[in-house]
């Protein structure tokens, strides 16, 4: 990877750009109003489990997925990879939340990559109906990006941007947060080594707590994020 990649993909990762990631808690905001989440080591077990189930088990190899597809421009496989992705997540919120920000992302990169082969993609999804691994491993491809090195900043943003919302909700200090972030190294290491070894056909997103949870907080009295 040369530096321009390097900076182009922390661009994409960066927690200031607009995809909504910081809108979404994927459930942590019913744990810490629960109780369940409520320090630094309940935390830390619900960023391992959230990297291991929704990002090494599934997002991450959809990502892979993605990249792959639209290397050898099969865009009928990109369809179709986009129905599992949705088919994957169980509930309403995640799923929308993975097609806001697959749509926010697509129409800011559509201008700034300005490509053929990613205005067809859009075109592919009309109105930008697309899932945020499938586009975002469908640019980095458009990109020339490492794929390998693609996926990890996607996990490490994922990371970060649960981190993040840690802060706010349980709370934690940002010393102390930025220390779970630091010993995570291992930890976002196996989403990713966990990604490229699970195939297509063999994604799962199977985490009940994680669901119900999902499920709960679109009832929670009071709300600060989207998901």
């Amino acid at each position: 990877m040369n530096k321009k990649e390097l900076y182009i993909l922390m661009q994409l990762n960066g927690g200031t750009f607009p995809t909504g990631g910081f809108s979404q808690s994927w459930g942590l905001e019913t744990y810490v109003s629960e109780g369940t989440v409520s320090n630094s080591e309940t935390f830390a077990e619900f960023l391992e489990t959230y990297l291991d189930a929704a990002v090494g088990k599934c997002e991450g190899p959809v990502l892979l997925e993605a990249y792959r597809m639209t290397e050898v421009e099969d865009f009928n496989g990109l369809k179709e990879l986009e129905a599992l992705s949705n088919a994957s997540k169980v509930t309403k919120e995640s799923r929308q939340a993975g097609i806001r920000m697959g749509k926010a992302f697509l129409r800011l990169m559509q201008p700034i990559i300005n490509c053929d082969k990613l205005d067809g993609i859009a075109a592919l999804f009309r109105g930008g109906e697309v899932s945020y691994p499938v586009i975002y491993g469908a640019v980095c491809c458009i990109l020339n990006m490492d794929s390998e090195e693609a996926l990890r900043a996607y996990v490490y943003s994922a990371a970060n941007t649960l981190v993040q919302s840690g802060i706010k909700l349980i709370p934690l200090g940002n010393t102390e947060a930025q220390q779970i972030l630091f010993n995570s190294a291992d930890l976002m290491e196996s989403a990713v080594e966990l990604s490229m070894k699970t195939a297509v056909e063999d994604i799962t997103n199977f985490c009940p707590g994680m669901d119900i949870a999902s499920i709960k907080h679109e009832i929670l009295p009071v709300r600060l994020y989207m998901s």
